[in-house]
């Protein structure tokens, strides 16, 4: 955490975004800030949550079972930074909030990235765990990444299970090793080695990178799948120069592809699983918020005045334009490379949503990606925190 408060101390320093900050902390000018944190947390109050486990390769000691916040904010004190973290937010709440900002019929934040998982809006009186609800509605971090940890529904391969035994937390998270950039690559790598091993393929010769863990990496299939030459060139110059297997025919080519787009259209209909399995909840649920299509997730009326995203130019390139809602359609609002730059990721997205929820599904259900959504709604959130004041500091 004394890293990430040092990076925030030389960030304002470097962009001069107060000066004060960091010269005078004494001062009660204190800065408010969201904190996009992207692992599972049991959160107690917007600015509080307590780190349940790591996910996505990560592991570090001493943060599980502690309060995330805390252990942030005590850092930005031990360095002198006049911050206050004044709300919690997984990034799929991030990418929801930020959505909602430009589309308030937003339902659905989703991450489909180097992770997946996603967050909606709920009616409380759903909520049967909650004791006594203080609003109608709240936004459920849903953590669908770890669906069907005990793999009795998933359709898992022996593939998917050599990553998972291989994994830095097996039996854990296996929806999101099916779906998300940081496993596709080595799912497709496990393919191709058991048709090695079959001598389907390269005429039963590996390489020493092919054989190595996670060195297929999950671009190498963008660039595959993007190659539509006749002789596939572009692939054997991956397969040669970033792997070295040097010696391959077209169909050996032909059979990388094809591997590749397997996989990639099994994530992206696995993700169109979980949008359609939310979108349901919403449409079953006795309220019929979702039956008119026309739900709006607002903040307060007030808090577009002042509410921007500035690069480091000091453009404004996030700021709020009160256009009408769209009435008849549900926005989902998506972050993350896998589905802005994988090849016809969306356009295979959209196809089991179809398949999923009607043919109609092509024109009330909205797939918008909501760039550094995680990071504008934590700004957000930081703004809605403190006007909303008293916090649990």
């Amino acid at each position: 955490m004394d890293f990430i408060a040092t990076s925030i101390k030389e960030f304002i320093t470097s962009e001069h975004i107060n000066a004060k900050i960091v010269e005078h902390p004494s001062d009660s000018d204190t800065l408010e800030l969201g904190f996009t944190f992207s692992f599972p947390v049991a959160q107690t109050a917007i600015d509080a949550g307590m780190l349940l486990r790591w996910t996505k390769g990560f592991n570090c000691p001493g943060a599980v079972g502690n309060d995330i916040v805390q252990l942030l904010q005590e850092a930005l004190n031990r360095n002198e930074v006049n911050v206050h973290v004044a709300a919690l937010v997984n990034d799929t709440v991030g990418t929801l909030l930020a959505h909602s900002y430009k589309h308030p019929n937003t339902f659905i934040g989703a991450i489909f990235g180097t992770g997946t998982n996603g967050a909606y809006v709920e009616d409380t009186c759903s909520i049967k765990t909650m004791a006594t609800p203080t609003s109608n509605e709240m936004i459920i971090n849903i953590e669908w990444g770890n669906f069907d940890k005990d793999k009795t529904v998933l359709p898992v391969t022996l593939f998917d299970n050599k990553l998972d035994r291989e994994s830095i937390n097996p039996g854990v998270h296996v929806f999101e090793k099916m779906i998300s950039g940081m496993y596709l690559g080595e799912v497709t790598r496990n393919i191709l080695l058991h048709l090695i091993d079959q001598r389907l393929l390269f005429d039963g010769t590996s390489s020493a990178k092919l054989n190595s863990h996670w060195s297929f990496e999950t671009k190498y299939m963008s660039q595959i799948e993007n190659d539509t030459s006749a002789t596939l060139i572009p692939i054997a110059q991956i397969l040669e120069q970033e792997l070295g297997i040097y010696l391959n025919t077209q169909v050996d080519r032909e059979i990388v592809k094809f591997v590749c787009q397997l996989v990639g259209k099994r994530a992206a209909r696995l993700s169109a699983m979980a949008t359609a399995a939310v979108i349901r909840q919403g449409l079953q649920e006795k309220s019929g918020r979702l039956a008119g299509l026309g739900y709006p997730l607002k903040l307060s009326a007030h808090d577009h005045s002042d509410a921007y995203v500035v690069n480091k130019n000091g453009t404004k390139v996030h700021e709020r334009t009160d256009s009408a809602v769209t009435p008849g359609v549900i926005h989902v609002g998506i972050d993350g490379s896998v589905f802005e730059h994988y090849p016809h990721f969306e356009e295979r997205m959209v196809e089991g949503l179809t398949e999923l929820l009607g043919a109609r599904a092509k024109e009330v259900v909205a797939l918008g990606i909501a760039r550094d959504g995680s990071g504008v709604g934590a700004a957000l959130a930081a703004l809605i925190a403190t006007k909303n004041t008293p916090l649990s500091r």
